[in-house]
């Protein structure tokens, strides 16, 4: 028998969140990815290599101490009013202060005032992520049939690697077009300024969005919480604590991955800003197709199974990235990255999935948020904790990867120990008609 076709109005809704956030993980990411190669230079001059790299990627750390703010802000309201009320606003401070980050001038020409300015506008992103991801994950979750749910759900979860991709690309050409000096002294600009193109194509794209099935449901039930965070914290306590745990895995990986590579592969190999870029575009490319893939598996073999497994995959992986990286290499540098970012991509494929399989819709909003940004924490202080440790171990990666090693092994525990309630084989699953 084949698949029924998704409704009109539920296929616009998995469009918008795509959509929305490639654009929010292209502009985050973009920071990230900038800070690494330019800041120190542009923001933080007169300073050591390693400590402007540090000082740079500290104000990538700012970002995501904040997004548990627009968390905790958006998944109240979100659990109080809708879904879609909050996407669109969560887009608009996500996207304005991107745009500002294009425009403001460097240490040169404001002084102190430059990288407290941009401290602020990173700031502002983190509070518009905070409250981006739970809503665009919820958004498509809750709009399509139970039983495909982790197929649909990596949709949203795809725009991390589509839109990390296409910030890489465009930086790529800015600075392969350029030379290093013009690129420090400008290009760099060219790709936050862009950014202002995709905003208003998302914005157009969201603007006609309707509300979710569930958040009807709980509404027309009367279960709709006065207090969510609340609710949650009284009601939820233990799978919101190994939540926490189970997602810290993927906050310090995805940050190995990008921001730190490229600062270990600039840094301490001494390689050109190109490789780097090029070692981050094919993992991506690869993760995407991977990522839906693993969506529709795990609706097969159990979104929990899928996301234990991807984290162990991605613990196994940590000692040959820096294997392969150290061996200067081109094409054993892009396996390495690209072996460890496919094995993240496995548990990140399903995870919000599985995070709306373990939070009831009353709270859920609030939930995933307060799992998927509190411990966004721990990836927002991994680059410059990462460059603490190469700083301290003279550029050797080994205890940085045991550290890495460590926390996914952790995070793999916490996940074994949550409960599913709506994941097939449980009651609330076959009570809801799933087949």
């Amino acid at each position: 028998m084949s698949t029924p076709r998704l409704p009109k109005a539920a296929r616009r809704v998995v469009l918008a969140s795509f959509m929305g956030s490639a654009f929010e993980w292209y502009d985050f990411s973009l920071y990230g990815t900038t800070a690494a190669l330019v800041f120190n230079q542009v923001f933080f001059p007169g300073s050591d290599a390693a400590v402007g790299s540090l000082l740079a990627l500290t104000t990538t750390a700012v970002g995501f101490v904040t997004r548990p703010v627009g968390g905790i802000v958006f998944g109240h309201f979100g659990d109080r009013v809708g879904r879609k009320k909050l996407l669109v606003l969560t887009m608009l401070i996500m996207g304005v202060p991107t745009i500002l980050i294009g425009l403001l001038p460097g240490y040169a020409t404001l002084g102190p005032a430059a990288p407290v300015l941009l401290l602020i506008m990173r700031m502002l992103q983190g509070i518009g992520l905070g409250g981006e991801y739970a809503g665009a994950a919820l958004a498509t979750i809750e709009s399509v049939p139970q039983g495909r749910r982790g197929f649909f759900g990596a949709i949203p979860q795809i725009g991390n690697p589509a839109g990390g991709m296409l910030g890489s690309v465009v930086v790529l050409l800015c600075n392969t077009l350029t030379s290093d000096e013009q690129y420090a002294a400008w290009v760099w600009r060219v790709p936050f300024l862009l950014s202002g193109i995709l905003l208003v194509y998302a914005m157009v794209v969201r603007l006609r969005l309707t509300e979710t099935g569930d958040f009807d449901q709980a509404r027309r039930e009367r279960r709709v919480e006065r207090a969510p965070l609340l609710a949650l914290v009284r009601h939820h306590w233990r799978p919101l604590l190994l939540g926490l745990g189970a997602r810290s895995a993927d906050a310090v990986s995805g940050n190995v991955a990008g921001a730190v590579v490229i600062a270990y592969t600039v840094t301490y190999l001494q390689m050109s800003n190109d490789i780097s870029l090029i070692n981050n575009i094919l993992p991506n490319v690869l993760s995407i197709p991977l990522m839906l893939w693993m969506g529709r598996f795990g609706d097969v073999i159990g979104r929990k199974r899928l996301f234990v497994w991807g984290l162990v995959a991605t613990a196994v992986a940590t000692f040959p990235l820096f294997g392969l990286m150290d061996t200067k290499a081109l094409p054993l540098m892009v396996l390495g990255i690209t072996l460890f970012k496919l094995c993240n991509s496995t548990q990140f494929a399903v995870q919000s999935a599985f995070l709306a399989d373990v939070f009831p819709t009353e709270v859920r909003y609030t939930a995933v948020s307060c799992v998927y940004q509190i411990s966004s924490i721990i990836g927002g202080l991994t680059p410059p904790a990462a460059a603490a440790i190469l700083i301290a171990s003279h550029g050797n990666p080994w205890p940085l990867a045991a550290a890495i090693f460590g926390v996914c092994a952790l995070s793999a525990l916490c996940a074994a120990a949550m409960r599913p309630q709506t994941e097939a084989g449980s009651p609330v699953y076959h009570a809801q008609g799933v087949r």
